[in-house]
């Protein structure tokens, strides 16, 4: 298997006339097709003492865009994956997270499955856009990024997504509609309805607006026909350096007048010296109570977070420093402090570009506590990934 990803990478880097870059060169075309492929050894270790359990990944990015006329835009973008190793042996219910699929429609197949691996195959954006003078509607599944912050999301209640599923670039989409009105260069009004596997309905309006050099924005919806959702979020700069922050406020419509509202704020501050250097600071607040078996849900199935719940309880810390090494490596850390449950996460990352469109990356996620009852949950995980786009 190994053999054949090398070739398949080898095959990209000799042949980059087909890349997408290559075809815009040339000329503008109606069509266009990109993707990478990956491959991703994971080792899982609790006990440094005791036996640790590997998986590996082949993953595999397909996107094909097809600009049917000025006003008319279809995509189609898939991943594929196989998976095999311990975990995989170890797990029954492996191979039903990874074809799990949190949309209205169901586009995730496994193809194979056995004791030690799964091959899946998933659409992740498949979605028809007409564009209009200052209007724009899309219609199927798709990404809505409403957020404004790096780490955690409140905003983004149609898209969740975990900070340590690095591998997933893209993010997951939803199965929507979504009507855009363009008010200004700077300005626009837009709405979204989605539909989830269970059949609720979520659906917001969205403002944004440039004021005082800072864009400014603020929604209010239903989520998952539970709850209401109003929020508020900015962007801009202070110091020359990036200052945004975004929040937003759930209460349940059947306890409309009791407290068992939620409560999400992000805030975050990032800079880049002179010297290449970046420094990223970011705080979040969850109001949301939580227990231990988040801290699996963390770092076995991200998929299960929501919008209401996207990360521990109480107050989060997050700081990152990166730094451009040489003009081929590039080096950062960053960390993850939460004082409710004395939780430290440790996340240092190298990565190496070895040629044009290929990038050998070394990743650790280390899990921590001064909690001695959180102890069966924490483990540290490594991931050495190839990467190569086309």
């Amino acid at each position: 298997m190994l053999n054949i990803l090398l070739f398949v990478l080898i095959a990209v880097c000799k042949y980059p006339s087909f890349s997408q870059d290559s075809v815009v060169e040339k000329k503008p075309q109606s069509i266009s097709f990109n993707g990478c492929v990956k491959d991703m050894q994971t080792v899982y270790i609790h006990n440094i003492y005791q036996d640790w359990l590997t998986t590996n990944l082949i993953h595999n990015r397909l996107n094909f865009n097809w600009n049917i006329s000025k006003s008319i835009t279809f995509c189609l973008e898939e991943r594929n994956r196989l998976y095999w190793g311990e975990v995989t042996q170890l797990s029954p219910q492996y191979a039903n997270y990874i074809a799990a699929d949190n949309g209205f429609v169901n586009m995730s197949w496994n193809i194979f499955t056995g004791k030690s691996y799964v091959l899946n195959t998933a659409i992740d954006r498949v979605w028809l856009d007409f564009t209009k003078n200052k209007f724009q509607i899309t219609f199927g599944r798709q990404r809505i990024n409403w957020s404004q912050t790096y780490v955690w999301n409140p905003n983004d209640i149609f898209n969740t997504y975990s900070y340590f599923d690095f591998d997933y670039e893209e993010k997951p989409g939803s199965d929507a509609v979504r009507l855009q009105y363009f008010t200004s260069p700077s300005s626009k009004a837009e709405i979204a309805v989605k539909a989830d596997k269970n059949e609720k309905l979520t659906a917001a309006g969205l403002y944004r607006l440039n004021h005082w050099k800072y864009d400014f924005q603020a929604l209010a919806g239903i989520y998952t026909q539970s709850d209401l959702v109003l929020g508020l979020g900015w962007a801009g700069q202070i110091g020359g350096g990036g200052f945004k922050g975004e929040m937003s406020y759930f209460q349940p419509l059947k306890h409309f007048c009791d407290t068992t509202s939620v409560f999400l704020a992000s805030i975050e501050y990032d800079y880049t010296f002179r010297n290449s250097i970046f420094l990223q600071l970011e705080g979040f607040y969850n109001s949301n109570s939580a227990n231990a078996s988040n801290l699996i849900l963390l770092q076995v199935n991200p998929g299960l977070l929501n919008a209401k719940n996207p990360f521990l309880d109480g107050f989060n810390i997050f700081g990152n420093i990166s730094y451009p090494a040489t003009p081929l490596i590039n080096l950062s850390l960053a960390g993850i402090y939460n004082p409710s449950n004395r939780m430290v996460i440790i996340i240092p990352t190298l990565t190496y570009s070895l040629m044009n469109n290929l990038d050998l990356s070394l990743i650790a996620q280390s899990f921590q506590s001064y909690n001695p009852t959180l102890d069966g949950l924490l483990q540290t995980s490594i991931f050495i990934r190839l990467k190569g786009s086309f």
